[in-house]
């Protein structure tokens, strides 16, 4: 028998997932995550997931991972001492950015700091025009001043962004070389390698991302491969990028940018598998953790995925799936602010000490303290009852921090905290489907994190969405969507000319170097190149236009027709993104991209028809009083473990698992389908 193992790392828990690939079968485990060191959580969890099933760990042929390490280092503020070469003239833009203000009406908003104080930015004397034409070369002395000043700064990494250098990098390529001689300990990240694009701002800010997380991942990864060699994984490291494909360990060091939504981008990748397979192409995925509440938008079946995004107002241009994250998670900690309100979040309890009702210390009202006031969990709902919930600590906390500044009941101030995140989350979920024009009717809410499926029924009637998809494993779905995962790569070259001036032979050629650079790139991964599927899209806009749309151009050897063809596919796409076309107007081609992708084996999730159900009540462990609404209700509690295809559960009623809980309220049905799926419909107001 051979095996594939997926690890995800969060703020609270550290989920896994095991497939054997001869067999179908899943397996799956949660236990604490170790924030001082994650490797040594995902050890753990690893023995005891292989101890349980009686699995020798020189069986896993594939070990795939997913990691929050660059982000925490960024969010955190936590990574290395940077400098940044630049060149001369553009010392200042990572602090001056764009002219844009975060928030046009916030007068006090403050923009981010840059991850590079001013001293630590050094000028290089060279100057490279758009046309790749060298302008001023490189003066004579320059590289060993720079190299002088570099060592003399005592920094951990270095980031190098020239201007123009994606379209001539000689400059930044004499850089790297001579600093790789003189400081062959010190990672470096060139612009050209990891953004060549145009737009200085953004391929300096993301170039500084880079450096800056490099060695903080670069440190984790290597205990993490000592910690599953002394576990007894004889596989490779595989990890999780933010565009939802994998790459090798060795890439993830180099490029750790490309692993800033790790994964919360494995969740939306197996979220959407899970929606396809159920006859949901239509899918809006929300994953509630511990912390965090990310929240993302397929349609027709297809994984949305942005070239830009920001974190913590710091622009990072590479391709990711598209999710919209907020502070908000079972940990999210309840407060009044000054003008007698209640808020909850984002600041999180997390891991350590947790809510209250851990009973580790925690002395902050939390949203899973109110769940259990409520009677939503139970003392033993986590982690199959091996951990406990302490109720009247919650009770305590709530009604200290909550209910008597309030004047309310300690039910009333949970039920309250309770609504306030959900308000929050509603509001992520209309940026990613009314904000873009998507009408949340005709999707399915698919639910899953630890506490996901706690709120998702009342989320989805409060968007008159009509049903709610809670995954065999809800806890452990970003686990699972890493087996999902093909392994991807993606690249770019920046052209910026207008259609009309642009050959067939010109864009082919431009075409065929990046589908070069990419075989490359999967030959080093061990990938044959006939298991390799090359995508080829154009970025084009109107001439003039600030920002571009993505589309599909033809492979091969182009022809006049194929370039046509581009700007056609770019006015459809404007008109079903801004509702017109302005076909007058000349179309630029902005970026030529590549995506290589090498399919993985995927978990069947069918369920054998044979163990059919019918009769739900076996599956009853008993029952509990439930607040809905501030009415308690004595519910029926289900073990999930129990349930076959089929069953039909009549709300209210709380089903409990290994790793979550889902709530069904009254006039509501909870149907067990042919993957194990609940499908949670009707209306509970």
């Amino acid at each position: 028998m051979s095996y594939r193992l997926g690890v995800d790392v969060g703020g609270t828990f550290t989920d896994l997932a095991l497939y054997d690939t001869d067999t179908d079968r899943l397996e799956f485990a949660k236990t604490p995550s170790t924030p001082v060191n994650q490797a040594l959580g995902v050890a753990a969890g690893i023995r005891e997931l292989m101890d349980r099933h009686g699995v020798s760990p020189d069986r896993i042929d594939f070990f795939i991972h997913g990691t929050t390490v660059a982000t925490n280092t960024l969010l955190e503020r936590k990574g290395a001492k940077t400098a940044l070469i630049v060149t001369a003239g553009f010392r200042d833009v990572l602090q001056i950015g764009r002219q844009d203000r975060p928030d046009l009406y916030d007068w006090r908003i403050r923009r981010s700091d840059p991850l590079v104080p001013r001293h630590l930015r050094f000028e290089a004397q060279e100057r490279v025009l758009h046309t790749g034409e060298v302008m001023n070369p490189m003066e004579a002395g320059t590289l060993d001043d720079i190299i002088g000043r570099v060592k003399d700064a005592n920094v951990d990494a270095v980031a190098v962004c020239l201007l123009h250098s994606y379209a001539n990098p000689e400059h930044e390529q004499a850089i790297g070389d001579a600093i790789r001689r003189e400081l062959p300990d010190i990672p470096i990240s060139l612009s050209h390698e990891i953004l060549p694009e145009f737009k200085e701002y953004e391929r300096m800010s993301t170039t500084t991302i880079n450096a800056y997380v490099a060695p903080v991942m670069e440190r984790y990864l290597r205990r993490l491969e000592e910690s599953i060699a002394d576990v007894g994984l004889k596989s490779d490291l595989y990890i999780m990028q933010s565009n939802g494909g994998t790459m090798g360990a060795e890439t993830a060091i180099e490029r750790p940018v490309h692993t800033i939504l790790s994964g919360p981008a494995a969740g939306v990748i197996g979220a959407v598998a899970i929606a396809q397979q159920a006859g949901k192409p239509n899918s809006i995925s929300i994953d509630m953790g511990g912390t965090s509440f990310d929240v993302s938008l397929s349609y027709k079946g297809e994984v949305r995925r942005t070239q830009e995004s920001e974190l913590e107002r710091l622009p990072v241009k590479v391709p990711m799936v598209d999710i919209h994250t907020l502070g908000a998670g079972g940990g999210s900690i309840a407060w009044i602010d000054p003008g007698g309100a209640l808020r909850v979040g984002p600041q999180s309890a997390g891991a350590d000490p947790g809510p209250a009702c851990y009973g580790n210390g925690g002395a902050e009202a939390t949203v899973t303290d109110a769940n259990i006031v409520l009677g939503r969990l139970g003392a033993t709902s986590l982690l199959g009852g091996t951990m406990t919930l302490d109720i009247e600590l919650a009770r305590q906390v709530i009604s200290e921090r909550i209910a008597e500044p309030l004047g309310l009941t300690v039910e009333e101030a949970a039920e309250g905290i309770v609504q306030v995140v959900n308000a929050s989350m509603v509001k992520g979920i209309r940026v990613v489907s009314v904000s873009k024009g998507y009408d949340p009717r005709e999707f399915c809410l698919v639910a899953f994190g630890g506490a996901g499926p706690l709120h998702a029924s009342e989320l989805a009637d409060e968007m008159d969405i009509p049903s709610v998809l809670v995954p065999v494993a809800p806890g452990v779905t970003s686990a699972l969507g890493l087996l999902m995962a093909d392994l991807r790569h993606d690249f770019a070259q920046t052209v910026l000319k207008p259609g009309s001036e642009l050959s067939p032979t010109e864009i082919t050629n431009w075409y065929e170097q990046l589908e070069t650079q990419a075989m490359e790139q999967m030959g080093r991964e061990g990938i044959a190149a006939g298991d390799v599927s090359l995508i080829r899209t154009a970025d084009a806009r109107y001439v003039g236009q600030g920002y571009e749309l993505e589309v599909p151009a033809t492979s091969g050897k182009l022809e006049q027709k194929d370039v046509e063809a581009i700007m056609e596919r770019f006015h459809e796409a404007h008109i079903r993104n801004y509702g017109y076309a302005s076909r007058d107007n000349a179309v630029e081609v902005v970026n030529l991209r590549v995506t290589a992708l090498a399919s993985m084996p995927r978990p069947d999730l069918a369920h054998d028809s044979q163990d059919a159900g019918g009769d739900p009540s076996r599956a009853i462990i008993g029952q509990r009083d439930v607040y809905f609404r501030n009415e308690p209700k004595e519910t029926n509690i289900y073990d999930r473990s129990g349930l076959r295809p089929g069953d039909v559960i009549t709300g209210p009623a709380i089903v409990e698992q290994l790793d979550s809980t889902t709530v069904v309220w009254g006039n509501q049905t909870a149907t067990v389908d042919n993957y194990l799926n609940l499908l949670v419909t009707g209306k509970h107001r």
